[in-house]
């Protein structure tokens, strides 16, 4: 399967000469004292326009979107070009190629809550058999950052490859198509985040309501196949089955066959445990950013749960739910004794809405 973008570009360079110097905020080339060699980057000024007009090529990552832009091969980089301000020739043989990229984290951003990695691609320029690395955009900048490799050759009919995690994708930056390998489902996400609807299903709890019914709250997103979630992609044959699921819980009253005695209590701590047709979930991350445990202020405890299952092709319908909540005591009523702090255990049997399959 091939995947074909706007014309465009992009360069790396993997090569034994790669020197790569940090001076102050940016990167500095350099070579043995008989100047610039095969694998050398040099830094452009942040505002030289080195690939104004150059084709472009984009390839999807699990953390995003590395645009890439390459220009025709030169012999020289004029000073104005250069970080260093120096005019730079290239040897007899070799070339400089210029590059400029920048890391769009923006697009597949909706699906960076079903990550939990570290990871950062490997980009390699391969050039007329000669392959050149150049360490990736730093994902937490977002302007663009431009640089010439030095490559031996005639530099022309340049490709990029990218792997991230043991999968390699290959593009031809003459044409802008991409063969993404076992990355083609990243090219089919949308970046509108599905929109939660209400888990619905059956609702049973583990303490036996005496004076109402709970005031739980379930809601979930469609569910999602991502080739890549957590920290590694799915198995041949297999994706991760992603969603998202919101819970709430508010006020627990128990009381006495006759109401004459009893105690309120609100949930102070809440663990989530999910199963799709009987499996467990491979993972499950709690939104540190979302949901509030006790939340004073609305008197409930509410948990964002990102939730990943491992699926093949077909996909099981019947999705539980279990929340147990620890609740604590906040006032009582009448002469009976009650226990200061008491678990509670909330199940929803629900049906898990058809995922999308790009």
């Amino acid at each position: 399967m091939r995947h074909r973008s706007r014309p465009r570009r992009s360069a790396q360079a993997l090569g034994p000469a790669l020197c790569l110097l940090l001076l102050g905020s940016g990167l500095a080339a350099c070579g043995d004292d008989d100047g610039i060699e095969a694998g050398d980057v040099v830094p452009a000024r942040p505002d030289a326009q080195i690939t104004a007009g150059a084709n472009e090529a984009t390839i999807a990552l699990p953390t995003g979107n590395l645009v890439v832009q390459v220009g025709d091969p030169v012999q020289d980089i004029s000073a104005g070009e250069t970080r260093q301000l120096e005019k730079l020739t290239a040897t007899e043989g070799e070339v400089f190629v210029p590059v400029s990229w920048h890391y769009d984290a923006a697009t597949l951003g909706s699906y960076a809550r079903f990550l939990e990695t570290s990871s950062t691609p490997t980009v390699d320029l391969i050039v007329d058999g000669a392959s050149y690395r150049i360490p990736p955009p730093d994902t937490a900048t977002q302007g663009q950052e431009s640089f010439f490799v030095t490559v031996s050759g005639s530099g022309e009919r340049p490709a990029l490859e990218v792997e991230f995690d043991g999968v390699v994708q290959t593009a031809d930056l003459a044409t802008g198509e991409v063969d993404p390998g076992a990355a083609a489902p990243l090219y089919g996400l949308s970046p509108t985040p599905a929109e939660p609807v209400d888990c619905g299903g059956e609702v049973r709890v583990s303490r036996k309501p005496t004076v109402s019914q709970p005031s739980f709250s379930c809601t979930m997103t469609r569910p999602l196949l991502l080739p890549y979630a957590g920290d590694s992609w799915a198995a041949d044959g297999h994706s991760w089955l992603a969603l998202t699921v919101e819970t709430a819980l508010g006020r627990w009253d128990e009381a006495t066959a006759d109401l004459t005695s009893g105690a309120v209590y609100y949930p102070t701590t809440v663990d989530g445990a999910f199963t799709l047709g009987g499996a467990k979930a491979v993972r499950v991350i709690r939104d540190p950013g979302r949901g509030t445990c006790p939340d004073i202020g609305n008197q409930n405890c509410s948990a964002v749960f990102h939730v990943l299952f491992d699926v093949g092709e077909v996909t099981p319908g019947n999705l539980v739910v279990k929340q147990t909540y620890q609740l604590g005591r906040t006032s009582t009523w009448g002469a009976e004794e009650t226990r200061e702090q008491i678990e509670l255990k909330v199940t929803d049997r629900t049906q898990l809405p058809k995922p999308a399959r790009d």
